[in-house]
Order: structure tokens, then sequence, then C-alpha cells
């Protein structure tokens, strides 16, 4: 059964990457078997999330983890957390937050979409330092009695204190650091390094590298933090008289009623499915690394000789993955109308575009399936000479395509 056709649907060759627009990345066919099998019979949540969480943290080197839906979510849990703690009064009245602690303190170089999943559950951003640095001082005057957290994010470019300062000071003033790494986790060494420089909860994504449900993520780090998730996230809708501890931890989650993360829930099979996931990549870290490669070289090999595109090898620091950067300046077209053709035709092909605006497409790996690499390198090929032959006169180039001259090419102001 294809439902996508059913549904009058196309598919795509997914060049983009672990993109929540597209639906994220394929599963292995044992990842789709263990959520198959999960989805078949039911447990208690709350003693799947607690055996789970527990291998999920033995698997990543963390000292406690729970199972999420999204990486998004794991940020709103983990404020949550910060804001109320396991005080059934504060959890019943989010986003109202009793108390004065309510504020997350975070550098301006780190301002991110992704800060409403925190302003959602009731937090307060208080921003510090510049768009190209951060001093020690900044930070350590706004950490006072109303400070909830600090938020860190890796990767951004600028003079900004690093996780270990940023947790240095705050731990001094009795305030948790939460990093947000949804992207930068793995490769687990640099889980371990947040960890070593002093994160109290990490929040990533099961659904990019790991190739777990694109829906999953994981909220991992100290225990006491990690234990009281459940209170703000589980279904509570249960009678205390008659509700008994769990048989996995004797833990017994019944504080407050639904907590604000209740709309966040987790099914069983992403949970089941984030777990083989972990166990599959823990197993053999490199796997989709030598297939995607193998898919970039496909790409390379087609398109190396065509004078049109500049065909140039680049890295996802976030994700840890090689890319290939496909420059078209030469070619005469833009690249936005070449990633139009690329949707409109058959393959129906979604490739990067961060670096549109210097007219470069960017070709991730992760997505990519037997036989993509090539079929994307067809493609683009195709829509060149449609282009070129629309819009310029043609003459016959050194591979015996027709296209255009240097001389008669649109030149772009862009900087490469």
């Amino acid at each position: 059964m294809d439902i996508y056709a059913e549904l009058g649907i196309r598919t795509i060759i997914n060049a983009v990457g672990p993109a929540t627009r597209l639906g994220g990345l394929p599963l292995s066919d044992e990842v789709v078997e263990a959520m198959r099998a999960a989805g078949a019979r039911n447990v208690r949540m709350d003693e799947l999330q607690e055996a789970a969480g527990a291998e999920i943290a033995a698997l990543l080197g963390a000292p406690a983890a729970y199972v999420t839906s999204g990486a998004a979510a794991a940020l709103s849990l983990a404020t949550a957390v910060c804001l109320a703690g396991d005080r059934p009064a504060a959890i019943d009245v989010l986003p109202e937050v009793s108390g004065q602690r309510r504020r997350v303190i975070i550098q301006r170089a780190h301002r991110d979409p992704y800060d409403h999943a925190l302003t959602a559950v009731g937090a307060e951003l208080v921003e510090i330092g510049y768009p190209g640095s951060t001093r020690p001082d900044e930070l350590l005057r706004e950490l006072d009695e109303r400070a909830a957290l600090v938020l860190w994010r890796p990767g951004r470019g600028g003079d900004h204190l690093s996780v270990a300062e940023v947790s240095e000071l705050a731990h001094r003033a009795g305030v948790p650091v939460l990093v947000d790494a949804a992207m930068d986790v793995p490769p687990l060494e640099r889980l371990a390094a947040l960890f070593d420089g002093g994160a109290d909860l990490v929040a990533i994504s099961g659904g990019k590298a790991f190739r777990g449900p694109h829906t999953a993520g994981i909220l991992c780090g100290r225990a006491d933090l990690i234990g009281a998730v459940a209170l703000h996230h589980q279904d509570m809708d249960i009678r205390p008289r008659t509700w008994q501890r769990s048989e996995v931890t004797g833990a017994d989650p019944v504080r407050g009623r639904h907590g604000i993360g209740r709309g966040m829930k987790v099914g069983r099979e992403q949970i089941v499915g984030l777990l083989v996931a972990l166990r599959a990549f823990v197993r053999d870290p490199d796997a989709h690394h030598r297939h995607g490669e193998r898919e970039l070289a496909d790409i390379r090999s087609a398109l190396e000789a065509d004078a049109r595109c500049t065909v140039r090898d680049g890295y996802e620091h976030h994700l840890d993955v090689p890319v290939l950067e496909i420059d078209l300046s030469a070619s005469g077209l833009e690249a936005d109308e070449v990633v139009r053709e690329l949707d409109r035709g058959t393959p129906r092909i979604h490739v990067g575009e961060d670096l549109a605006w210097r007219n470069v497409l960017v070709v991730s790996p992760m997505g990519l399936q037997d036989g993509d690499g090539a079929a994307l390198a067809k493609r683009l090929i195709e829509v060149l000479d449609r282009g070129n032959a629309a819009r310029f006169p043609s003459e016959p180039g050194r591979d015996g395509r027709s296209h255009v001259s240097t001389q008669g090419a649109q030149r772009h102001d862009r900087h490469p």
C-alpha cells in the first residue's frame, strides 16, 4: 500500500537533512518494527519512561534521561521544572509563576526562534551581552533571586561565555544551566563535554542524527531535575486511592493534576523507537556517514565536469556531517529558480537553501537513500539545460551539452 499515492502526494528526494517540514529522516526497518511491536500492546507510561530513560541515560553517558516529544518539548519541560520544581500548587498554575524565580538568562548571541519553548511555560527571558561578545559581569549581575535558570547554546560565533564559565557563575548563585543541543548531539563526545563543563540539563533531538522517530527528543542531566519532569508531563487522570507505585523504581508521580506538558505527550511507539535507534547508533555510529559519503560522491562525479556549477566540499558543524555546496554562479540561473524547478519536476527534490542568497545550493546526505545522489545530479543537469536553453542563445559546451558561454552568463554581485 502506498498511502502517499492514495492521497495524491508526491514523495521527495530529501537533500535538506532532518527538516521537520519534510518529516525528518527515513526510519530503519529495525526502528519501524520496534514501533509496530510497541503499539500492539499497552504498558504503564510512567514505568516505560523510567525503564527506557535508564537505558538511554546509560547509552548516552548521562546521569538521567527522559523521552520527550522533540527537543523543543524538552526545553519546555526543563523550564517548567526549574520554575515550579515538584510543588503541586506551582505545577498546576503554570504558565503563571508563583514566587520570584521566573527569569531565564541568555546571552544575546544565543537567542533563537525556539526561545518560544521557554516563554510558553511562563519564563521571562533576560538578554545579556552584545551580538559579538559577552562579559562575565554581565551574567553575574543578573544572577539574583529572580533567576530560575541560564540557557546556553553551542556553536554561536563571537567572544561569548563558554558553558564552563556560565556554569561556574550560575552554580555559585544556585541557578541551573540548561543547554539547547538539539542539533549538536551526537557525537556523544559533545554531550560529555557539556556535562564536564557543568551543564545541569541538556535538550537533544532523537530524530536527527540518532535517527529515531522525528517527534522524539531527550532531556538528560541531573537526576533530581529529571525526576520531576513526569509531574509536569504525564497523564494524572487517575484515582490516588487505587494507584500503585511503579514496579520499575517504586516512584509515585501522583501530585497535582495535568501539568503544562500534558499537551506534549509522547507515545509508547516513540519511546521504544527512539531507544532502538539509540542502540543501533551506539553499535555503529558511522554507519550513516559511510552511506552518505557514497551518495555525495555520486553527485560530485556527475557534476565536476560541468562548467556551469562548482562543487565544493563543506561541513555542517552542528549536525557533524559533510555536505556538498553547489555554486551556480556560472550557470546564468538564480538558485531560487533552480530550487523551484527541482520541486516541480520528477523526481521531486528538495535541497538546502541556507546559502541560496549566495547562489549556492547545499546537499546534505542525511536523508538520501540508495541512488538518490545520482538521481539528484541528473535532475539538476536537466534543470540547468532547460533553463539555459530558454533564457540564452545556446552554443556547444565542452561536455557536449548546450549551455551559456562565460561572456553571456548572468553575473552576480553576491560575495561567495
